[in-house]
């Protein structure tokens, strides 16, 4: 039986013992990695993953349970689980229903790779070997330290008693290393650089290796600065960690609804720089993150949230979305078979301003780049701290210098308000999904040890 059969299947049973609304969620991942641990290949593996959730209603009460095995017993036993839970739960008054069939999105162009279907071990780790190549080919003082490539296969199967239907095929790789550079007894702070895919034509391990080294060679012979409060020039890694990942948690309809969001009662209102315009398409081409449909069978879609930084819209799943009597914005995300859908992003994407980074660095009296951030961001404040790695000092339009141990701290959601320039060259992120140029923002704290 195929996995959409299957999950129909499993539903039906749930409603043939009395749930009065059921959802049956059936998940298949394969994945190849390799890792490196002191320039050495530590580990290599397949994993594969495979299992189904199963969601009941009955009186506006929840009951959810899954399984790994996908035996007829195993599944008989946690549709059963589940209505006992639903039984024993209290009612939800705000609970309306599940997602009702809606005509299915166009699935989104190059999200899905046979060649990454048929990737295993020996191919990934010829990947591997030309990121390692490029890296200690690039210069002698450049040594690898870790190193992690991965290679997935997705495939997921809903279907839910309102008529909801839908599968889906995905692909993913990525690859990362880290690199450090030695010169005259002295070491440079960790570089880190990665690439990620849909596409395995469109994934570059040399540029992982070149960049890595470049970037551990950059931070070599630091030096100090004294402490001020300026301008800072986050390249995407850190304006993710500092910028986007409050912007994510601010946009979530379930911390709006909670009251866990400062945007809560704003839209309309500007929150951002008009230089900010943030948008979530979740039918990106090649996106990351793309997918015709959910992880509740809604189908994606654009949101307009943030237009020249006034606040546009908030991201639903079905259930935040009924609470308001509004559609879904097909945001619903689980981390696997094994929990209940939440509200997530799909492919965020800030979008690019008309500079490059090095005219964004010719623009800058004073101030400092960074490459890496290593803190605490606290998305529902926007307190940010942390320790500013693979940084360097501009001044007057140049970069200096590499800078040792700096801290930067402040409020990304004054720092939205206080965007200069928005780059325009935007890449997808590793750990939020999400499209992000470099961003030069000001009145930050920079406080560099002496």
């Amino acid at each position: 039986m195929n996995m959409l059969n299957l999950a129909s299947s499993a539903v039906e049973r749930c409603i043939k013992l009395g749930a009065e609304e059921a959802e049956a969620f059936l998940q298949s991942q394969r994945a190849v990695e390799i890792v490196l641990e002191r320039a050495e290949i530590q580990s290599e593996r397949t994993k594969e993953h495979r299992g189904m959730g199963i969601r009941v209603i009955k009186g506006k009460r929840l009951g959810f349970s899954f399984t790994s095995n996908l035996s007829d017993k195993s599944i008989e036993q946690a549709c059963r689980s589940a209505l006992r839970l639903a039984d024993a739960a209290p009612p939800n008054p705000d609970w309306v229903s599940l997602p009702h069939r809606e005509e299915p999105s166009r699935t989104p162009e190059g999200i899905y790779d046979p060649e990454i279907v048929q990737m295993n071990g020996s191919g990934l780790l010829s990947l591997v070997i030309e990121a390692y190549d490029e890296a200690k080919g690039y210069d002698s003082r450049v040594d690898i330290d870790e190193g992690k490539f991965t290679a997935t296969v997705n495939e997921y199967a809903i279907s839910n008693s309102h008529g909801v239907e839908a599968h889906d095929r995905k692909t993913l790789i990525w690859g990362l290393l880290i690199c450090i550079a030695k010169e005259g007894g002295k070491a440079s702070s960790m570089a880190l650089e990665y690439d990620l895919s849909t596409l395995l034509k469109e994934f570059s391990p040399c540029r992982i290796g070149r960049a890595a080294a470049e970037k551990a060679l950059a931070s070599l012979n630091p030096k100090s600065t004294s402490s001020f409060t300026g301008k800072v020039l986050l390249e995407p890694d850190p304006a993710s960690s500092i910028l986007i990942a409050p912007i994510i948690s601010s946009v979530n309809a379930d911390n709006v609804q909670r009251g866990r969001s400062l945007w809560a009662g704003m839209l309309g209102q500007e929150v951002a720089s008009p230089k900010l315009t943030v948008v979530d398409d979740g039918l990106l081409p090649g996106g990351v993150a793309s997918s015709s449909f959910d992880l509740e069978g809604v189908p994606r879609q654009e949101t307009r949230l943030i237009t020249k930084g006034g606040l546009e819209g908030f991201l639903h799943n079905s259930f935040t979305a009924n609470k308001e009597g509004k559609r879904s914005t097909g945001n619903a995300y689980r981390e696997a078979y094994s929990t209940l859908p939440t509200v997530s992003s799909s492919n965020l994407l800030v979008e690019a301003g008309r500079k490059s980074l090095e005219e964004m660095i010719s623009e800058v009296d004073r101030g400092i780049m960074v490459r890496r951030f290593s803190g605490n961001v606290r998305p529902e404040s926007g307190e940010f701290s942390g320790i500013a790695k693979q940084a360097c000092y501009m001044e007057n339009g140049e970069v200096k210098y590499a800078l040792g141990e700096t801290m930067i701290s402040g409020n990304a959601f004054q720092a939205l308000n206080n965007i200069i320039e928005v780059g325009r060259e935007v890449r997808p992120t590793l750990w939020y999904m999400a499209y992000v140029p470099p961003i030069l923002i000001d009145k930050i704290n920079i406080i560099s040890k002496q």
